[in-house]
């Protein structure tokens, strides 16, 4: 028979009944271990962290849940100090096709990615730059400007309701066909997870959406989905009880399409009427001026090109599906990853990769920056900004800045090779700043001997981790 139970002859082993007659130390057997503090919330286990040296530890981060929402964003970001390394094996390649399976087909859009960001002259750089500003910051320009104005001035909570909802309403109008992007792609999720005697009603109402329509043209599908689409899927979750991932996937379209018809062109006229009642108004615009850079920003006309994002975008998800060889997978998720970051909400920075080249030099540039760093003195805005660039003929630049009422104070630590040079850096450096009309106070140039990291530049950005916040 069989021995399943595994049993064995027990071994005489005289060691186990020996009497360990070390000495030990009294002062050892004495001591508290694990001591209960009562000012901060602690593992029950006893331990200080989720493993040695993890990032997440809450000996690295305090009374902070290594499985809290805020302490993954600190994660994220933590991870994201490595992406303009990453990048560099894309941007700084000289043969960057290689990387790709199908090299005839990343061929064109490499050349796109690469001639989108050459530049030729210091005017051409500024244009990108603000073209990439612009891309990241939605609510910037004149426009914007007064609003925050006019919330600044009325304090009053009619005021504020109306600002906000119509700022919501052009918040989901001008990201209309990206969510409509993601309805469809659940759909098509639901549509493989759905049992097969349902798939041809459920495919015949997917014929009437159209995947195409422009931004704020949201009444026709609109129409569909409150009327068909949504209340066949209630039904169909009703009648099979699945509430699985089919359940899952449907919550998810029903929030995207909640988001979707409330930035319908006609929707976004009704609450900007209702913000022209706010009184004060009148004093912050021009009523007829308002009209017309509201027309602006619904048609798209001041939109920044977006042929180097476009292009990037494309490059990353085909690396990432594996067309740039599995060995090379991990990287571009890791890439992907890093530029997610941009879209926390507890992400009080703007946050910018400007990868370009002038003349024939590559340079691979990131940048963060606190536009409301605080008040200064005068009651003026302060304004502080960590950039890094990797000029790669020269080497890894930190520069921190902070403008208080055109008063810039500046650190710039350069590489090994430009240390004897910091003189001569120095005063080209603030020669510019006063042809730009800029007052300079303090102006150090140092040489750079370790990568200044984010959380150091920006120490508010730590604050919140005194709080508790458990991920659900």
């Amino acid at each position: 028979m069989a021995n399943i139970l595994q049993v064995t002859t027990p071994v005489n082993d005289s060691s186990r009944n020996a009497i360990n007659t070390q000495p030990r130390n009294v002062s050892d057997s004495q001591q508290i271990h694990n001591p209960v503090d009562p000012t901060r919330v602690v593992r029950a286990d006893g331990q200080t962290g989720n493993k040695a040296g993890d990032a997440m530890s809450e000996g690295a981060y305090g009374i902070m849940d290594y499985e809290s929402n805020y302490g993954a964003f600190i994660k994220r970001m933590g991870e994201g100090q490595e992406l303009p390394r990453l990048l560099e094996q894309i941007f700084q390649s000289q043969d960057a096709a290689a990387l790709f399976v199908d090299q005839d087909a990343a061929a064109p859009l490499l050349e796109q990615l690469f001639s989108s960001i050459q530049m030729n002259s210091p005017e051409e750089l500024l244009a990108f730059l603000q073209a990439q500003a612009e891309q990241q910051a939605k609510f910037s320009g004149t426009f914007f400007d007064g609003l925050r104005k006019l919330l600044s001035e009325n304090r009053s909570d009619a005021a504020k309701e109306a600002v906000l909802a119509f700022l919501r309403s052009y918040n989901s109008h001008s990201s209309s066909q990206h969510t409509l992007g993601q309805m469809k792609a659940l759909t098509e999720d639901i549509g493989r997870l759905m049992l097969r005697q349902f798939r041809g009603e459920y495919e015949d109402i997917l014929q009437d959406m159209d995947w195409d329509a422009a931004d704020g043209e949201t009444a026709g599908n609109a129409s569909v989905l409150n009327q068909r689409l949504i209340p066949f899927l209630a039904s169909y979750v009703s009648r099979t009880h699945d509430y699985g991932p089919v359940r899952n996937a449907v919550m998810l379209f029903i929030f995207h399409a909640v988001q979707y018809e409330e930035g319908g062109r006609d929707r976004l006229l009704q609450l900007f009427d209702k913000m022209l009642r706010v009184r004060g108004f009148d004093q912050v615009f021009d009523k007829e001026e308002a009209y017309g850079q509201l027309e602006k920003l619904m048609s798209g006309s001041q939109k920044p090109g977006n042929g180097f994002a476009d292009a990037f975008s494309t490059i990353l998800a085909r690396g990432a599906n594996g067309e740039a060889g599995l060995e090379n997978i991990q990287q571009f998720y890791n890439i992907m990853n890093g530029m997610l970051v941009n879209e926390s909400v507890y992400l009080p920075l703007v946050h910018l990769l400007v990868p370009f080249r002038f003349g024939e030099e590559q340079v691979m540039s990131e940048m963060w920056v606190d536009p409301d760093a605080g008040d200064d003195d005068n009651g003026g805005r302060r304004v502080k900004m960590l950039l890094k660039f990797d000029i790669q003929s020269l080497g890894r630049f930190d520069l921190v800045l902070v403008m208080e009422n055109r008063q810039v104070g500046m650190q710039l630590y350069v590489p090994p090779a430009l240390k004897e040079r910091s003189e001569h850096i120095s005063r080209d450096v603030t020669g510019i700043l006063k042809k730009s009309g800029f007052g300079v106070g303090q102006l150090l140039v140092r040489e750079k001997k370790s990568d200044l990291k984010v959380m150091d530049v920006f120490p508010e950005i730590r604050e919140k981790e005194r709080t508790i916040n458990v991920r659900i």
